[in-house]
């Protein structure tokens, strides 16, 4: 797929080739094309720029590390995970960040890559006990994804957090880890709170952990229809996959899909 900027066509080979390009400015975008066009190809260069030291800015961060670790995360590859289990340890902040989102992504892309992911389980715990600011939210999330038990007295805390989208992203990962519904709970009850962001927010958390009870309450949350939309696709996406025979089997799962569905059709 050819897709021009400026004086460059950018292809697979293109954007592989403008990893080692001069111009940081290019070896940025070419890893955010590079994942978003999903070009699984491109693995072997972005581990290379995940470890890049030329494009660094005047506060020590790392910008093509981080679109590496995400468009990494994109391509949900296994073999990425033991270096973005290292990102975990660099001095940018939103570099440790990325690449928890990335082994996040990594992990719900197939059940195998889930249990290659569980290895980074450990790294990811012990953020949670650093004396250094940390990207929070997404390891979180990530432990949640990842069904990290052992993790649990270390993430129990987070629900009480200052932050509130810190406190929901204890709740999201709590509910992964225990399946608890008052954990569910907690995000639905945020679909009423003042501020539209961390609505929104609620919403996406909700799709991400395919909550059931929260596709009633969804579509009447004050938000755009397209957060909504995103929030009932992620339900269905969460519950499809293996349902092809427990849908003859449980009627009540059947009868729960077929109103998510028809609710998006009103959306739409």
């Amino acid at each position: 797929m050819a897709d021009p900027v400026g004086d460059v066509v950018w292809t697979p080979e293109t954007a592989i080739a403008m990893l080692r390009s001069a111009d940081l400015s290019q070896r940025y975008y070419a890893a955010w094309w590079l994942g978003k066009m999903r070009v699984h190809s491109a693995v072997p260069a972005l581990l290379v720029a995940l470890q890049d030291e030329e494009d660094r800015t005047a506060l020590g961060g790392y910008p093509l590390r981080r679109n590496a670790a995400r468009a990494l995360g994109k391509l949900g590859d296994t073999t990425a995970l033991p270096a973005l289990e290292e990102a975990l340890h660099c001095s940018d902040f939103y570099v440790r960040e990325a690449a928890a989102q990335a082994i996040e992504e990594i992990a719900a892309s197939s059940p195998s890559a889930h249990r290659a992911a569980q290895a980074c389980i450990p790294a990811l715990t012990k953020l949670l006990s650093s004396s250094e600011p940390q990207p929070y939210e997404a390891i979180l999330e990530a432990l949640g994804q990842l069904r990290a038990v052992s993790a649990q007295a270390l993430v129990e805390p987070f629900l009480h957090h200052s932050l509130p989208r810190i406190r929901m992203a204890g709740a999201r990962a709590m509910y992964g880890l225990t399946g608890d519904p008052q954990y569910g709970e907690l995000l639905v009850r945020e679909l009423s709170n003042p501020d539209v962001n961390l609505r929104r927010v609620a919403l996406t958390d909700l799709g991400k952990i395919g909550y059931l009870p929260a596709a009633e309450v969804i579509p009447q949350c004050q938000v755009e229809n397209s957060f909504k939309l995103f929030a009932l696709k992620s339900l269905l996406a969460h519950h499809l996959p293996a349902s092809g025979i427990t849908l003859e089997l449980d009627p009540n799962l059947a009868a729960t899909l077929q109103k998510i569905m028809l609710a998006m059709d009103e959306l739409l």
